[in-house]
């Protein structure tokens, strides 16, 4: 649900918001619920997400992409995961103490596999649409696509990261009350 409601409200963002219309790209607010999904209740969390990366471009707005999307999406939600895996061959396991080298409670820990997952999007799915000769209308499968998914995705995740800080955090106060 959380990452169909990101999708909803990033493409009412690009295709209705008069000064950001059409700049979506520099701000992908899904990717945010990749992360944190896959960050916090771990793998089972994939194929909620693989179906939350088709409903909304199925369901919401059929024609947003000019072709299928069933690999582009898996690539996207397996970006996290593949992030979680490389740091844990590198002893960066992700855990859930202070004590350990990465802590779910530390932002600078997600943010840091926000950074790689990031990037591992912004190229393996560019490399699948540039090796099978797809591309989004009138764009061409180049560096600056590349770039574009890389802040996209970082910018839109700190976005959500900031705005459920703010949402939160008084709710929690509250709470611990």
């Amino acid at each position: 649900m959380f990452s169909s409601v990101l999708w909803i409200i990033w493409h009412f963002l690009d295709t209705h918001v008069l000064f950001i219309a059409g700049d979506g790209g520099f701000f992908y607010l899904p990717h945010a619920a990749r992360v944190l999904c896959v960050v916090y209740f771990g793998y089972k969390a994939i194929p909620g997400l693989y179906f939350a990366e088709l409903f909304g471009p199925y369901i919401i707005d059929p024609g947003f992409y000019s072709f299928p999307i069933y690999m582009t999406s898996l690539i996207s939600v397996l970006a996290v995961p593949l992030t979680l895996s490389m740091l844990n061959s590198l002893g960066l396991t992700l855990g859930h103490t202070i004590s350990s080298p990465l802590n779910r409670r530390n932002y600078k820990h997600i943010f840091l596999i926000t950074f790689i997952s990031a990037g591992f999007n912004s190229l393996l799915v560019n490399l699948y649409l540039s090796r099978n000769n797809l591309s989004f209308s009138n764009a061409i499968t180049d560096i600056e696509q590349v770039f574009r998914f890389f802040i996209g995705d970082i910018v839109g995740t700190v976005s959500v990261f900031l705005f459920l800080t703010l949402l939160l955090k008084p709710i929690l106060r509250q709470a611990k009350n």
